[in-house]
């Protein structure tokens, strides 16, 4: 019996999970259905599955005979959406964010809690082998007790969305809600943590899309510290390289040595305190190509790893616990910028 999938947000995003169980997953899992606004889009997700129902009302969708739900929708939707399909009962894949507040994420919490139907966050990152790689090491002891972590992305400008929703705080729940929650996602994991203090800077002097007080940031910085005693940063432009030479630099420091990533060549490179070898070992990792809306490594795999989850009990890394503080992270960080304020956890 083949995993009967719905899709609600047919987006870049949305097609591009309507792509991947097609096409990667299709010997257990078929696309049934989709709910969208844009005739288009509809059209591109029916070439890939020509059978699939079309529905104009997500909640008629949700009541159908679908078996998992992966939802698409801005970010402002994303819990009233997933409180339906909890309800109905159905497995859930829902994308990042977990929510736009601080009340929202507590609520999902509690929600997915209420449940023994799989949900799966969309914090793709947790499943490549790349990102796997450098939580290895650390476990392993690799680079002794983590102390600091940290994320650099420089980069353009969001791509336009459906009515520029992601350029609206109230809809997006900020830049660094929207766009970072898959990092802190990340760090958290590594360093096993949770977040008690976050402090945080930023404004919009570039990207100004809509006008008035809720145009997202568009360049910030954050700091933070976990119980455990790790510190950690987060930069971010997005005025700073256009693509496809947009950088994205991640790494951890410990008391024995630290791990920084190289992405356009697929390596973690390491660094040794206390050994006469001075230059990185270079650990090159065989990991699937980057694929989907914002050719994110681990995006492929997600999508396998959800199937496998639902069909044959599976574990999964992103579940609604485990990704709650990546997003209350970012939450907390807006808050900062915007109350001037260090937001405690």
């Amino acid at each position: 019996m083949k995993l009967k999938c719905g899709f609600i947000g047919i987006g870049a995003m949305g097609r591009s999970h309507v792509d991947l169980i097609h096409r990667e997953n299709g010997e257990r899992a078929e696309v049934v259905a989709v709910c969208g606004n844009n005739k288009d889009n509809i059209a591109k997700c029916l070439e890939t599955a020509p059978d699939a129902r079309v529905y104009n009302d997500e909640d008629e969708l949700i009541q159908s005979d679908v078996d998992a739900v992966f939802i698409s929708t801005p970010n402002f939707t994303h819990l009233r959406l997933a409180k339906a399909v909890i309800k109905a009962d159905k497995h859930l894949f829902l994308e990042k964010p977990c929510g736009i507040t601080l009340e929202e994420c507590d609520e999902l919490g509690v929600l997915a809690k209420s449940t023994d139907k799989i949900i799966m966050i969309g914090h793709e990152l947790r499943y490549s082998p790349f990102f796997q790689k450098i939580k290895q090491l650390v476990d392993d002891g690799e680079i002794g007790t983590p102390q600091m972590v940290w994320t650099k992305e420089f980069r353009g400008p969001f791509q336009p969305k459906s009515g520029e929703w992601i350029q609206d705080d109230r809809k997006s729940g900020g830049c660094l809600v929207d766009k970072n929650a898959h990092h802190f996602d990340v760090m958290n994991w590594w360093c096993g943590g949770k977040a008690k203090k976050v402090a945080a800077f930023g404004g919009n002097a570039v990207n100004r899309v809509i006008e008035g007080e809720h145009q997202v940031h568009d360049n910030a910085t954050v700091s933070f510290e976990y119980d455990n005693g790790v510190h950690g940063t987060l930069h971010l432009c997005m005025f700073a390289r256009d693509f496809p030479e947009e950088e994205l630099e991640m790494g951890i420091i410990g008391d024995k040595g630290s791990l920084q990533t190289r992405i356009s060549t697929i390596e973690v490179l390491q660094w040794k305190l206390g050994t006469d070898r001075k230059e990185a070992i270079a650990h090159k990792i065989e990991a699937k190509e980057a694929v989907g809306w914002g050719g994110h490594l681990g995006f492929s795999e997600i999508h396998e790893a959800f199937v496998n989850a639902v069909l044959d009990g599976a574990p999964i890394l992103t579940s609604v616990e485990d990704c709650l503080d990546g997003t209350r992270m970012t939450v907390a960080a807006e808050d900062s910028i915007r109350e001037g304020r260090i937001v405690e956890l």
